[in-house]
């Protein structure tokens, strides 16, 4: 199992900047929430359309409109802050601090966010979802895709059962599910424009400059030596 520190970077994001204290009871609102909105997309939204003639003619089937960074961004990220903030253990000057929801009222805030978590997947899977770099999941990638995401969709429904049983620690059990699948996809189809790391990625309609085809080289070089060096200094069975 992976060692679970999330929760402890993300209220030391705010510890830092003098919000948390040693009295208080529900824990620090969330820095995804505080921070600036990110910037959407910028490409071109999808066209409007116009209205139908009449109630029977105008289309009956769903329809992707916005981009997976859009989406990630306004849904996706607000929602797993809601769970992952929920529960977290913060050390200051005064001590240990164990924070989780207390009350009906804490505990429905987070049922709701992970309401949102569960169906946002959904909404990635969608027929003609694009992404903002690299356009749609190529078809050849698309089982793949979607189970990696249909995997955060599962997580976050651990999320909703802990949270509905005021469970503290299955929900911090399931967040870390979702932390996981949510790197693993990530790792994989998260193309960002001038990211080195993008060789190791589903670049779709993406086409890497030389300079990051260069840069990516030169880690690979780097890991390639520290892995050798590190072969050479292991003792021999």
């Amino acid at each position: 199992m992976r060692t679970f520190h999330w929760f402890v970077l993300i209220i030391l994001t705010v510890f830092v900047g003098g919000v948390v204290t040693a009295g208080q009871t529900t824990p620090p609102a969330s820095p995804a929430l505080a921070a600036p909105p990110v910037a959407p997309c910028a490409l071109p939204g999808a066209p409007p359309m116009k209205p139908p003639a009449n109630e029977t003619s105008g289309p009956s089937t769903m329809s992707a409109k916005s981009y997976i960074k859009d989406i990630m961004n306004s849904m996706m990220m607000p929602a797993a802050a809601g769970v992952w903030n929920a529960v977290a253990t913060v050390t200051d000057a005064s001590g240990v601090h164990e924070y989780k929801p207390r009350t009906d009222d804490e505990w429905n805030a987070v049922i709701a966010s992970a309401t949102m978590l569960i169906e946002t997947p959904n909404l990635l899977m969608m027929q003609g979802r694009q992404r903002c770099v690299g356009g749609a999941i190529p078809a050849a990638y698309r089982t793949d895709f979607n189970r990696k995401a249909r995997e955060l969709l599962e997580a976050a429904n651990i999320a909703l059962i802990a949270a509905k049983k005021h469970d503290a620690d299955a929900l911090g059990v399931a967040g870390e599910r979702i932390d996981v699948a949510c790197d693993e996809c990530h790792e994989k189809y998260q193309v960002l424009e001038g990211d080195p790391e993008n060789i190791n990625k589903v670049l779709g309609t993406y086409k890497m400059t030389a300079a990051e085809k260069a840069e990516a080289d030169k880690i690979h070089a780097a890991q390639e030596a520290a892995a050798k060096a590190q072969g050479l200094a292991a003792p021999k069975p």
